[in-house]
């Protein structure tokens, strides 16, 4: 090669690589200027206690051009302890339990459920369901759990894929519908320079705010028609991210539970203006009315499937989930029958949803007992199982009640559910809705009153519970003080008052097992709070949880007078009373 030719190509080689290097060194200089380093980590450290992680609202904000999903706050220790089971649960806004706080969505519900029925087990399941994402967001996230070691994953998506973050229908981003691309830039936004960019760019959606709900600004093709192109498209993004998800934890090891997609569809006319499925919803509703039931169901079936306006998953969604069941490590946890079979008419309605497709919290618990069934056949639990009388409160507080209707009657209020109406005349019928809820009671005026201005759930629960209390409502105060708690777990003087409260109120026992259990899960490691558990055991006839706590408080503090009273108490109800009275004397001369 001649010295010309040399040149040409060592000419070419920098221009080339002057810009590449041009932008390393922006992108080196941002890294070491901290740039946006608050927004760098899916986890970052719990400010009330230093030893836990927690998600970072920062960090998914890039998900979105102008929209910050709520995600649910679940700390979970920095360092995993040999005994723990963790699990990351994946999903859109009903994992996340929306319209609910997150302490009623299906995940919290399981921990609670695996926490009553294992002894010695540490449970963390950690929540990351956001409102409006789809399979390219639970598939950035996958990736980076790894390193947190997941014991099992829970993934319920499959709603989202066309008016979600980077769906084929949507305005968000507005990109063309290519999964490498889209793929390239959830990649890109690992970037600090790409990150300054979109921040340059950034339109200040926050200086003039849209009144419109979320689901009527993301819309960007109102009817997709059943076996269009944007219809497929919609089910090969999901086949695509989801089966990139299954692989990436089968090969890591880590067992998947995948729930099949329910949505409403007795209850829920079809959102487009579709005259198919239009009639065919009529036909569904005429054969239900004659007793049909079975052809109904599949009229309803086929009304949702022609439903132009696609905020409700496709079958094809559920025929890929159904599929993947033959892959080792993988469970199919068919949450779609499991609704249908939970609804009064044998057919999805809102007698289990809250709409189009949010589980209510009965649908929640429902959905939280069957994904428990499947986790009974991990041997990681069974080596801990250990079966308790009493279960998860099954009641949802006045405050939850009139908080989650009204965030979800501002939903209902709006496009695509009421068509043919202004922004004005949206707010002024949500704004009926809302004055109902605060002329009903304190407890429900402060509840609406908080979800329609944002105001911080723990501070609206707390108002609730010192009004309960000047009532003398217990159940409302130890209701409400069980949500509180889901808020601030490591306030020691919250758990002492919610203790004390309901200690010598037998009606109020289920609350108070799983209020100390759930203490107890996040570190509180008190042999007082373990006392008061094994008494509540022992006074319900409980003996092996009784057993299991006395004998991890007897570990902490072997010469408390509670603990040897307890033990006196268990060998009275075991028969061994020879042991009882040995424990008696001791407890007589501890309290001399």
């Amino acid at each position: 090669m001649s010295i010309s030719s040399k040149k040409k190509i060592l000419f070419w080689l920098i221009t080339i690589l002057f810009p590449i290097l041009i932008l390393a060194i922006i992108e080196l200089g941002l890294r070491l200027s901290s740039y946006s380093n608050e927004r760098q980590d899916l986890f970052v450290e719990y400010t009330a206690n230093t030893d836990y992680l927690i998600a970072n609202p920062e960090f998914v904000k890039r998900y979105f051009p102008a929209f910050q999903p709520n995600i649910a706050p679940n700390p979970f220790k920095k360092e995993k302890a040999p005994n723990t089971f963790r699990v990351f649960v994946f999903g859109g806004s009903s994992t996340l339990g929306f319209p609910h706080n997150f302490y009623y969505s299906f995940a919290n519900q399981l921990e609670q459920k695996l926490l009553l029925n294992t002894d010695g087990l540490n449970v963390e399941v950690i929540n990351l369901g956001m409102t409006a994402v789809n399979s390219y967001v639970v598939r950035d996230l996958s990736k980076r759990v790894i390193p947190y070691d997941p014991d099992a994953v829970i993934i319920y998506a499959g709603h989202n894929e066309y008016y979600g973050s980077f769906g084929v229908a949507t305005t968000q981003f507005g990109l063309v519908n290519s999964i490498f691309v889209k793929r390239l830039v959830l990649n890109l936004k690992n970037l600090r320079l790409f990150q300054l960019l979109e921040n340059a760019l950034k339109v200040e959606a926050e200086a003039d705010p849209e009144k419109r709900t979320l689901m009527a600004k993301v819309i960007k093709e109102s009817n997709i028609e059943l076996g269009s192109d944007l219809y497929n498209g919609g089910i090969s993004q999901f086949e695509n991210n989801i089966g990139d998800v299954i692989d990436l934890f089968v090969d890591e090891e880590i067992p998947v539970f995948i729930g099949t997609i329910a949505s409403n569809l007795k209850d829920q006319p079809p959102l487009g203006e579709n005259q198919d499925a239009l009639i065919a919803y009529n036909n569904a509703q005429q054969l239900f009315d004659d007793g049909n039931t079975s052809q109904a169901l599949k009229e309803f079936e086929k009304a949702k499937e022609l439903d132009g306006i696609r905020f409700r998953g496709p079958e094809g969604i559920n025929e890929f989930i159904i599929e993947s069941s033959s892959r080792n490590g993988v469970n199919v946890v068919d949450i779609q029958k499991l609704l249908r079979d939970s609804s009064i008419s044998s057919i999805e309605d809102e007698t289990i949803f809250t709409d189009h497709l949010h589980p209510n919290a009965y649908g929640h618990i429902q959905m939280a007992e069957l994904f428990y069934k499947h986790f009974l056949d991990l041997q990681r639990v069974k080596d801990y199982y250990s079966q308790n009388g009493f279960n998860v409160p099954q009641q949802v507080s006045k405050f939850e009640k009139t908080h989650s209707s009204t965030s979800i009657s501002r939903l209902l209020v709006g496009y695509p559910f009421t068509k043919g109406v202004t922004v004005d005349e949206e707010l002024f019928e949500f704004q009926k809705i809302f004055q109902k809820y605060i002329s009903e009671s304190y407890t429900d005026s402060v509840a609406a009153s908080a979800a329609r201005n944002n105001r911080l759930v723990p501070l609206a629960l707390t108002d609730v519970i010192n009004s309960a209390k000047e009532e003398n409502d217990s159940m409302a105060v130890i209701t409400h003080y069980y949500e509180l708690l889901k808020w601030q777990l490591n306030s020691i003087d919250l758990i002492e008052k919610g203790i004390e409260y309901a200690v010598n109120n037998r009606s109020m026992d289920t609350y108070l097992v799983n209020m100390i259990t759930q203490i107890l899960n996040d570190g509180n490691y008190d042999p007082r709070y373990i006392d008061v558990l094994s008494s509540i055991y022992l006074l319900n006839n409980e003996l092996d949880k009784a057993g299991y706590w006395l004998r991890e408080s007897e570990k902490l503090d072997p010469e408390s007078a509670r603990l040897v009273y307890n033990y006196a108490r268990y060998h009275i109800l075991t028969g061994d009373t020879l042991k009882a009275r040995e424990y008696y004397q001791k407890f007589v001369n501890l309290s001399q």
